[in-house]
């Protein structure tokens, strides 16, 4: 989300296309494309994830294949740049300073950038047993949020030097494929988890979790999320649902 329009990669291309927040209507005549480095043919097709900064105003998408993360300049027409983080690059999100952050799965690592692309810092995740992260987000000056795939599908909380602060206890069932991760304006960090379509809300100070609820709504692959701390909305992109859905949150329980 940016300058109150929603912004969607289409997986398969190198496409990013704009949507109304409100009315969630395409809008007409925008279609923003990455640019592949040379020498990769065009092919760097797998987007993985997006986020964006509103003090820098651009979008940044990360792209599995090329290894490199896409910056979008939405102040200059969109002209883009891009950068090679080198190891399988997959969940970006922005964090207080603003700076960039990136799960790079390959490298069992988070490394935080400038907006511009200088490398700020890494954190070795490995040493805390955890291996393959996928999306990570940051709860305050010194600890981070990280889903991750290995040794086993996990939420975990870890500190600025990659020591393991605590890992979610499954009191509300496994995890099972989860991606995105945000975090809404009371502290709670919402999970997509999933192959178990279902959102995941987790206390990170207790680690105890339950379902968001959706009456209204079954989920199909729930893999990305945005929250809108203004209008405080959740915003859920699904990998084989091919939908957004939006939801008012509630202020529930921790």
């Amino acid at each position: 989300m940016l300058n109150d329009k929603m912004y969607v990669s289409r997986w398969g291309t190198q496409q990013i296309a704009g949507y109304c927040s409100t009315t969630f209507q395409e809008q007409q005549g925008f279609c923003f494309r990455v640019v592949t480095p040379y020498g990769y043919g065009g092919y760097g097709t797998q987007l993985r994830s997006m986020t964006a900064c509103d003090v820098s105003n651009c979008l940044f998408a990360s792209d599995q294949y090329t290894h490199y993360i896409y910056r979008a300049d939405c102040q200059n027409n969109f002209t883009s740049s891009q950068w090679s983080v080198g190891s399988n690059p997959q969940g970006l999100s922005v964090t207080s300073s603003p700076n960039l952050l990136v799960a790079l799965q390959a490298a069992h690592s988070l490394q935080e950038y400038s907006t511009n692309g200088e490398l700020i810092r890494q954190i070795h995740l490995q040493p805390a047993g955890i291996t393959n992260p996928v999306h990570a987000v940051q709860l305050s000056q010194s600890r981070y949020a990280v889903i991750h795939h290995g040794p086993k599908h996990q939420f975990s909380i870890v500190d600025s030097d990659g020591e393991l602060v605590g890992s979610y206890g499954d009191d509300a069932g496994n995890l099972n494929g989860p991606y995105g991760i945000t975090v809404d304006k009371r502290g709670r960090v919402f999970v997509a988890d999933q192959s178990n379509n279902r959102i995941l809300v987790i206390n990170p100070e207790t680690l105890k979790a339950y379902p968001l609820p959706l009456p209204d709504c079954t989920l199909n692959n729930p893999y990305s999320m945005h929250y809108d701390a203004a209008k405080d909305h959740l915003y859920i992109g699904e990998w084989s649902g091919g939908r957004i859905v939006c939801c008012k949150l509630l202020k529930a329980r921790l």
